[in-house]
């Protein structure tokens, strides 16, 4: 349930892919239920559903991605359509939150607000934690009061060593990183 795109299609990743399993966490615990739970079908498997639905909430996947990809051919034909689930039903974010969930559509904009950056298929193009602190959503968090980041709200963590690749370079002087453990 937790699994990135980047991961499912066997694309490169990095730091970023923790942000997709933080915002299915943090879905998780404003409504109880999993943002993404895929299921084997008679004709398909649960990663096929779980890509299914990852397109659904979010959108397609690019072209550059699905031919970087490992295992983009388990999954996609040529035309880069989904081999096995042919019927697509689009539902944002927001619209999931208000008309399964019935959170007033105010609540629903803003925590869509807060999760769709960190959900850019893309991983080069999720927004960081750092950024995301400042959001208007967590304002009356309590603990975070003080906290102010100098980032910007949805910006891109690129510039974070490992962020979008595992990070395998020698650490420049005078610089702070976070550590990231393989999982």
């Amino acid at each position: 349930q937790y699994r990135s795109p980047e991961v499912l299609l066997g694309y490169h990743w990095g730091a970023s892919s923790d942000l997709w399993s933080f915002v299915c966490l943090i879905f998780e615990l404003l409504t109880g239920d999993y943002l993404f739970d895929p299921r084997d079908g008679k004709t398909y498997s649960k990663d096929d559903d779980h890509i299914a639905q990852i397109i659904e909430l979010v959108g397609p996947f690019s072209r550059s991605m699905l031919k970087e990809s490992f295992y983009t051919r388990d999954f996609f034909n040529s035309r880069g359509e989904l081999q096995r689930i042919l019927k697509l039903k689009p539902w944002g974010l927001k619209d999931v939150l208000t008309e399964k969930y019935k959170f007033n559509p105010t609540d629903a904009t803003e925590i869509a607000d807060f999760l769709t950056p960190m959900l850019q298929i893309q991983l080069e193009l999720r927004a960081d934690a750092g950024g995301m602190v400042n959001h208007p959503w967590l304002s009356d968090a309590v603990g975070l009061e003080n906290v102010v980041l100098e980032r910007p709200v949805g910006g891109s963590g690129e510039d974070i060593p490992g962020w979008s690749k595992e990070f395998d370079g020698l650490l420049q002087p005078g610089k702070m990183y976070y550590h990231h453990h393989n999982h």
